[in-house]
């Protein structure tokens, strides 16, 4: 196994729902996808399960369902320190599947209840929208709208979404860390093509150098798209835009062609 040969003890798989998967047992009461009871029911039918089955290798899937980037970032970090108390840099490789860029987090705290919090602005149609957010009071429900309106644009998120790649890439690189990128999918109409439009807003050539050398140059959706942009049948799942286990099994063996080349 030319996988083994170069030593690869573990993959530290990252993203967001479309790594982490979507699928919650019907046996649970849970409606929460990231809920530990639902990972012996969720993590066998993801790609980074299945890619770890093809390659032989043990597989850490740490990623979460509804994340952003920001939280991406701050998982690897922390878990590729963790690992390298127990293996060699050599021993271990990365992967992340980007979020969309426009999710942000957000330290929560009110004093009682402390945690990362992120915004989902595309997913307002609506700025009266956000009055309709449950369990969020008034004055944090001022606070979204704030961030919709103002601050909410290509120029921030841009830039965010590059500087977590440069942050990211550096990070793993200093560590002697072999790692891949690729996007699972985008909420806004650009598609995968945003890449073309970041060059319009910031010129970073180490990102796209970054983008060159270890980025995969199709998202994982378009990866699962039929010529006419349309979903492949039997790939996505019937009530929600999710890769099926069949789609994510395809994307397990296209991911292992890429590491066996």
């Amino acid at each position: 196994n030319i996988w083994r040969s170069i030593l690869k003890k573990m993959i530290l798989c990252e993203g967001d729902s479309w790594t982490s998967g979507d699928m919650i047992n019907p046996e649970l009461k849970t409606l929460n996808v990231n809920h530990e009871d639902n990972d012996d029911y969720r993590l066998p039918k993801v790609w980074p399960h299945k890619l770890g089955k093809l390659l032989g290798v043990d597989v850490l899937n740490t990623s979460m369902a509804g994340s952003s980037n920001d939280g991406i970032v701050r998982r690897v970090v922390s878990n590729v320190l963790d690992l390298l108390k127990k293996y060699n840099s050599k021993d271990i490789f990365v992967i992340v599947g980007w979020s969309s860029p426009e999710r942000k987090d957000f330290y929560f705290n009110d004093g009682n209840d402390k945690h990362w919090e992120t915004i989902f602005p595309n997913a307002i149609n609506d700025i009266e929208q956000i009055d309709q957010i449950s369990n969020i009071e008034k004055e944090r429900q001022e606070f979204y709208k704030t961030y919709v309106q103002y601050y909410w644009n290509e120029e921030e998120y841009f830039n965010r979404y590059i500087h977590n790649n440069l942050y990211l890439h550096y990070f793993l690189k200093s560590n002697n860390i072999e790692h891949l990128f690729f996007d699972a999918f985008y909420e806004t109409e650009l598609g995968h093509h945003h890449k073309s439009q970041m060059r319009d807003v910031i010129d970073n050539d180490d990102f796209l150098q970054i983008t060159k050398d270890i980025f995969k140059k199709t998202s994982f959706k378009n990866f699962l798209l039929d010529d006419n942009n349309e979903f492949k049948d039997g790939l996505f799942n019937e009530l929600d835009p999710h890769p099926s286990e069949k789609g994510h099994q395809l994307w397990a063996e296209e991911l292992y062609k890429d590491i066996s080349e």
